[in-house]
């Protein structure tokens, strides 16, 4: 099997935040097809499966206006243009949660989604504490910092009750000697 082709015109528009890429392919028919994927070319994104030194896992519960509810989740974002992505991964975790990250290793990456440019990146960082200054949340921020068992962590990703499931898969092995150690 071959990569589509991709041909021009590539189209990016904007609505509200968000970025609509037009790209158009001739699939392996022959065949020309447009698509529109969510997000610009080339962003990246970070996330952080973070442990405080006693194993409990730190999620940042907040409400998402998708899905209309509210998710335990990783904390991470965006990756601002030039930033390396640990230094973001760190940002992030102190941002949302107002933990600093102690030890830190990269677990992988994967796309969003079969129709999003984006590229997650994830991390686990361990021996995390809470930072003097705490949470510094974004106007539309509205987080609630929660310390979960490995256990909990995992069954939220498994029975859909977090938006990056894939960051468990990534840290799984990770997580199992961590709470065997914990014992």
């Amino acid at each position: 099997m071959k990569p589509w082709k991709r041909i021009e015109p590539t189209i990016v528009s904007k609505i509200g935040w968000c970025t609509i890429v037009s790209k158009n392919f001739i699939l392996p028919n022959g065949k020309t097809h447009h698509y529109q994927i969510s997000g610009r070319e080339g962003r990246q994104a970070a996330g952080v499966v973070a442990l405080t030194s006693d194993k409990k896992v730190i999620v940042a519960q907040q409400f998402r206006p998708g899905p209309e509810d509210f998710f335990d989740e990783i904390p991470g974002g965006r990756v601002e243009e030039g930033e390396a992505l640990e230094i973001a991964v760190r940002r992030e975790l102190l941002e949302e949660t107002g933990y600093e990250a102690g030890e830190i290793k990269y677990l992988g990456s994967t796309p969003q989604d079969a129709y999003g440019n984006a590229t997650h990146h994830y991390f686990l960082a361990t021996k995390c504490v809470p930072h003097k200054d705490g949470q510094n949340l974004d106007d539309t921020e509205f987080i609630e910092v929660k310390l979960i068992s490995i256990d909990q962590l995992i069954d939220n990703a498994k029975r859909g009750r977090m938006t990056d499931p894939a960051a468990i898969m990534m840290a799984y092995d990770e997580l199992i000697k961590l709470k065997e150690g914990a014992k």
